[in-house]
């Protein structure tokens, strides 16, 4: 991808650069695929505690307008430099709930560097970030798709949710010959609402949806989420217990803060498909 630094006032550098970017957190998007015979469409609201561990990787497409003290750039990265700069990941969403109540919680974690030169100038870009979600959600339904189906047919449930998604950032750059040099880390939390439908398709075939509105100027200014899935469901250590799940998912957030030579504003769309493996216990 290509980066442009200025500092407001100064004439402005231009360098071919692969930013180090952060990798975005979502919501829980687990698909809880039950059977459509009864018994098992009765789960989705079972009086049981029910727990789902869900590793995941999320291909990411990135634009952002980024300062840093005052540094200013425009990035448009896609996947594959992200995946050529990655030092370490870690993506994680864990889900329990009772009857109609649930929790969710989830985190990535990641490292990423890079020094490239262009013109005569060398960059060198590192980067750590976390996200991190925690909220609550209540079930309503299971409604059936369609009636005349009985109680084997197609099902959806809708789980309206509240949490908070915590960011750290942390961006260094290190323009050499003479440039700036520049870091600054910064962390808020985002207070969102959202809602996720959970659409019980046929016994191994699932469909999700989820999105999320938030920050109100508490955290961000604006950040907002919105993913779709398809799940099929297979035993993995027990009988149905793991869904295999692929879709798209996108994160935005507007965040800024401090001015002149202490500014800082993240701007970012985050974007991509999704890979993701869901075990019940």
């Amino acid at each position: 991808g290509a980066m442009f630094l200025r500092r407001p006032g100064d004439p402005q550098v231009n360098a071919r650069h692969r930013r180090a970017p952060v990798v975005s957190l979502a919501l829980s998007a687990g698909l809880l695929g039950a059977s459509l015979a009864a018994a098992e469409a009765a789960d989705l609201v079972s009086d049981d505690w029910q727990f789902q561990v869900t590793p995941y990787l999320w291909a990411l497409s990135i634009d952002a307008d980024v300062t840093v003290r005052g540094i200013e750039s425009s990035q448009s990265v896609t996947f594959s430099d992200i995946l050529s700069d990655l030092s370490f990941a870690l993506m994680m969403e864990g889900e329990a709930r009772k009857g109609r109540f649930g929790v969710y919680a989830d985190a990535i974690y990641s490292n990423l560097s890079d020094t490239d030169s262009a013109d005569g100038i060398r960059i060198r870009s590192d980067a750590d970030a976390v996200w991190a979600g925690v909220g609550a959600y209540y079930r309503l339904g299971p409604w059936p798709l369609r009636p005349d189906a009985g109680p084997s047919g197609p099902v959806v449930v809708v789980d309206p949710y509240a949490g908070a998604r915590y960011t750290y950032l942390n961006a260094e750059l290190k323009v050499r010959d003479g440039g700036p040099q520049v870091e600054q880390d910064k962390h808020w939390v985002d207070p969102i609402i959202g809602l996720r439908t959970i659409w019980v398709l046929t016994p191994r075939w699932s469909l999700t949806a989820f999105g999320d509105i938030g920050g109100f100027g508490v955290g961000s200014d604006l950040t907002w989420q919105a993913a779709g899935l398809v799940g099929y469901r297979f035993g993995l250590f027990g009988d149905e217990d793991a869904r295999f799940q692929a879709g798209y998912r996108a994160l935005y957030q507007d965040y800024d803060t401090g001015s002149g030579s202490n500014a800082f504003k993240w701007d970012a769309t985050l974007h991509g498909p999704a890979l993701a493996l869901a075990i019940d216990f």
